[in-house]
């Protein structure tokens, strides 16, 4: 209830919209009507050379512009950072974090979280502890886990996310418990706190307790975490069709329902699926992917397969590329609950009243490499 009076007093929220918060009604679950969008522009950026084919990415916000920032290694292990500026549309000069050397990272790879242009957090892979660089690709600073469990941070999908709360931050974790343990969900802190000061972890927080028992495919048992406001943050679950926002003031977390059953409902396993059972979870279940909140509004999206599909074999559903993007948009002002097509993309950057969209689509022209983004109005 504290939650809920918090975001009356912050969003002007009407109690009639807290209880379609929270219960929603039965045709709003099962019903995908879609909206449109006001707009929809597209532009086109040129790629640099070389560029790197397997990426991952987050963003940060640059005085007042949304900066896209994609990343991956070279062939010798260097981290290889982009910086997308779309007002320029156009790639800024890359950055490089050497594998080696005094300034390495010093792993087989890593994840990277911006937090200004000049203040870049870099987790390793299998190390127990992290580092802070600056622009020039210079190391600050190290950090121990300082973790007997061997706890460190976990980027769930492609998006690295965090939430930088004065003096620690907000990461999400994992430790090394076998995906196939039957007690996998009450051994794995999927969130936890950074506490400089203390130099370790502090502040736990536990997955939902209904998936206590059961198994997922091993890629979307992670969490993804986004800030709400000053004293509040999202964590996002792939296999949850509501979101969980937490209040780091009082370390107390309430469920929201966000998703439909129109997408299908969220499958939980009764036991840990082979190989080719997590390829047809992949292709077939929901994936409530990401969450970001913007301007007042929630926004999720969502990787499904429609109904009509579920019957098809997995080299039809892949050959056929049937499956689907969807955004859902969850009004805090206004009461509204909206759905929206989304085209097949890998990057969703939120730039005040526009959502970019992109990042699959690319082509040649004249010796040059195009890659193609969407931006919608909201």
């Amino acid at each position: 209830m504290k939650l809920i009076a918090r975001l009356i007093r912050d969003w002007h929220i009407s109690i009639p919209f807290l209880f379609f918060l929270s219960c929603s009604s039965n045709n709003s679950r099962d019903k995908l009507i879609y909206s449109h969008f006001s707009a929809m522009d597209s532009l086109e950026v040129v790629m640099p050379l070389p560029f790197i084919q397997h990426t991952n990415w987050t963003t940060y916000r640059r005085g007042t512009k949304s900066i896209l920032v994609e990343y991956g290694l070279d062939d010798y292990g260097n981290i290889i950072i982009h910086q997308v500026d779309f007002d320029k549309a156009a790639y800024l000069n890359p950055m490089v974090i050497s594998r080696e050397g005094p300034n390495g990272y010093n792993a087989s790879n890593a994840s990277v979280f911006f937090k200004q242009e000049d203040s870049i957090y870099v987790f390793p892979a299998a190390r127990n502890s992290f580092f802070l660089y600056n622009g020039a690709g210079e190391k600050l600073s190290e950090y121990l886990y300082s973790s007997s469990s061997f706890e460190r941070y976990y980027k769930n999908g492609y998006y690295s996310s965090l939430v930088d709360y004065d003096d620690r931050l907000i990461l999400t974790t994992i430790n090394d418990t076998r995906h196939d343990d039957p007690s996998y969900f009450d051994k794995v802190t999927p969130v936890k706190t950074y506490d400089f000061e203390k130099a370790g972890f502090t502040e736990p927080l536990t997955y939902p307790k209904y998936i206590s028992d059961k198994h997922i495919p091993s890629n979307l048992t992670g969490a993804m975490i986004h800030p709400l406001d000053s004293g509040h943050f999202i964590i996002n679950y792939s296999f949850s069709d509501s979101l969980y926002v937490h209040n780091i003031r009082t370390r107390k977390t309430e469920a929201v329902y966000c998703g439909a059953n129109g997408f299908g409902k969220p499958k939980l396993l009764n036991k840990v699926p082979d190989k080719l059972q997590e390829l047809e979870y992949n292709l077939k279940e929901v994936n409530y992917e990401l969450t970001f909140f913007n301007a007042g509004k929630l926004y999720r999206v969502v990787s499904h397969l429609p109904k009509r599909y579920q019957s098809y074999s997995i080299p039809e559903i892949v050959n056929q590329n049937l499956r689907r993007v969807s955004l859902i948009e969850m009004d805090m002002n206004t009461q509204e609950l909206r759905f929206y097509r989304m085209p097949i993309a890998k990057y969703f950057v939120f730039d005040d009243d526009f959502l970019i969209v992109g990042g699959v689509s690319i082509r040649e022209v004249n010796g040059e490499t195009l890659r193609k983004f969407y931006k919608y109005s909201l």
